[in-house]
């Protein structure tokens, strides 16, 4: 984890409507159901998964956004899909995470 102290200036527009993308991924075959939710916060998002999730599936949580080509990706906020290989130790955390979470609501 790296932290850095910043300005508050520095950026220039806000966006206070998100749009969340949650993954329910079946354990441990991995099989995803996705769901979009907006007009919600992260934490009211991430609460209604945790409702909705079944007790044999993972729950992760991603802001989707517009590139400036016009395309949507997504910048995961919690956990990360569970079919993508890991790229580094930052994303073997993601997963531990989301595999910590579902074990605690199991």
């Amino acid at each position: 984890m790296n932290i850095v102290d910043s300005d508050e200036r520095d950026s220039t527009w806000e966006q206070h409507s998100s749009l969340f993308r949650v993954y329910f991924a079946t354990v441990p075959d991995r099989a995803v159901r996705t769901v979009d939710v907006s007009d919600a916060t992260f934490t009211e998002t991430l609460t209604w998964a945790r409702g909705k999730a079944q007790q044999n599936e993972t729950i992760s949580v991603a802001l989707i956004g517009i590139d400036n080509r016009g395309l949507r990706g997504l910048t995961w906020i919690f956990g990360m899909d569970p079919n993508d290989s890991s790229e580094s130790e930052l994303h073997d955390r993601m997963i531990a995470e989301m595999l910590e979470e579902h074990r605690t609501r199991a």
